[in-house]
């Protein structure tokens, strides 16, 4: 099929035209939006509101940017360090979690980060994930 239509002429094709029903403002677009599913208290940003925000306040009104993260409690870690041990069979562990908490205080991310190196093997062989499968 190929070899037969060689020599047939190139057809440019261009993309459909938007059809521009009316010109709505942005107002009824965003009215027109409301009632459907994911669009409740959704926030829309001029180009002003852009303009004069700083980058600090651009990241926190998306959703991302920097620090502001919400400080988790002691109890909060308590509870990750018994689930992560009472999760891999470590459960003589349980009784120092205190002590922990206490020497990587301030650093409790880096102490999960720590375990889940240090107890990897144990915890590839709970979940039946060889080495060589990552």
């Amino acid at each position: 099929m190929c070899e037969a239509n060689k020599a047939a002429p190139l057809v440019e094709s261009k993309p459909p035209e938007p059809e521009l029903k009316d010109d709505k403002s942005i107002e009824d677009l965003l009215a027109s939006m409301k009632g459907i599913p994911g669009m409740e208290g959704i926030k829309m940003f001029t180009a002003d509101d852009l303009k004069n925000m700083d980058p600090e306040q651009m990241g926190s009104a998306f959703g991302g940017g920097r620090g502001k993260a919400r400080k988790r409690s002691r109890s909060e870690w308590k509870k990750d360090l018994v689930d992560f041990y009472t999760r891999y069979d470590l459960t003589e562990k349980i009784d120092g979690i205190d002590a922990a908490l206490d020497k990587w205080k301030g650093r409790e991310s880096k102490m999960m980060d720590a375990l889940y190196k240090k107890y990897d093997d144990i915890i590839r062989e709970k979940s039946g994930v060889e080495k060589e499968e990552l």
